[in-house]
């Protein structure tokens, strides 16, 4: 063990470094935790008088829920030489302060003694915390909104990836971070979606597109907005948008082949039958019974005529309605 470093309060280099300090410094004897010496700094950053510091413990300065791990730091640290710890302390007006302490081991008046610096962190802490809770509101939102939200660098990398892209792309938030982006997107650099993401990146410009992955049969609307680190993506999975229009579409196409067999196909013979109902009617007047059957095939033909124009207008209004004009996000 080293011997302890004798401090001698005459010597004019303790008078510079102890007394004249900006910061808070005492010595404190570590068999009774008793104050021995403060410099000006610690009397007016902690609000006690001199008097008042020689009466007082190192327990009084720290949090009363603090006084056992306290104890426990003195006895790791007796007989170490140099230690620097970030603790709480209280001021005389009840004030927690956030510090930092850097501890010499020491002999003051022949006694075994520490000596401290003290670096109040308090403002720096605080600063911090807002950061830590910022980001902690960020990180919760971005993980509980439904769109997928990833960040690359500009070497590629991935540094961010929320649970929407942990389930899209079926790869964990531990396998994607850091990785590049190419290597766990398995489509690669070919594929139409790493050229729309490079050319964002080259060009700075923010875009928006609709593409379908094949590896992962889906379709995602992607937004790119690059920035000096590099791209944030944001992505929503439209494979239900995309199939209920599909559906629409093929609906529609059954529709309109419906009303080309009406029109074109069913309405042709009906038309004839008008015509040679007409055309026979002058001929078999006085005719009852022929008159009687032609008038009645001559209304049944009429009907199913009006019937067909009904079924080709409803036809026409469905491809027509809200369902089938339904927008798709331009690329």
């Amino acid at each position: 063990m080293s011997e302890e470093l004798a401090i001698n309060e005459g010597d004019i280099s303790f008078e510079i470094l102890f007394h004249q300090n900006p910061q808070p410094m005492w010595i404190v004897e570590v068999e009774t935790l008793r104050f021995l010496q403060v410099n000006e700094a610690a009397i007016n950053h902690y609000g006690y008088s001199y008097q008042e510091f020689m009466q007082i413990t190192l327990a009084d300065i720290r949090p009363l829920e603090e006084h056992e791990s306290m104890k426990d730091l003195i006895k790791r640290i007796r007989h170490s030489e140099t230690v620097a710890k970030n603790i709480t302390h209280v001021k005389k007006d009840g004030t927690l302060m956030h510090v930092q302490i850097t501890s010499y081991r020491i002999m003051f008046h022949n006694r075994e003694c520490r000596m401290v610096l003290i670096n109040d962190v308090t403002e720096q802490s605080l600063k911090d915390q807002k950061i830590t809770e910022a980001w902690t509101q960020v990180y919760q939102t971005l993980e509980s909104i439904t769109d997928g939200f990833i960040t690359v660098n500009r070497d590629w990398r991935i540094t961010y990836w929320n649970k929407e892209a942990e389930s899209t792309f079926n790869i964990s938030k531990q396998k994607a971070i850091n990785k590049l982006f190419w290597k766990v997107c398995p489509h690669g650099k070919t594929h139409d979606l790493f050229k729309r993401l490079s050319h964002a990146m080259d060009t700075g410009e923010r875009s928006t597109f609709e593409i379908y992955l094949e590896h992962y049969d889906k379709w995602l609307c992607i937004t790119v907005y690059p920035g000096a680190s590099g791209l944030t993506i944001y992505f929503q999975d439209i494979t239900g948008q995309k199939r209920d229009e599909e559906q629409i579409h093929l609906k529609n196409k059954h529709l309109d082949e419906i009303a080309f067999i009406n029109s074109h196909i069913i309405r042709k013979p009906i038309a004839n039958i008008i015509g040679i109902v007409n055309t026979l009617e002058g001929d078999l007047t006085g005719y009852e019974y022929f008159e009687k059957a032609l008038n009645m095939l001559k209304a049944s033909a009429e009907e199913l005529d009006k019937n067909l124009m009904t079924i080709n207008n409803r036809v026409e209004q469905v491809n027509t309605g809200p369902a089938s004009r339904k927008k798709r996000v331009s690329p």
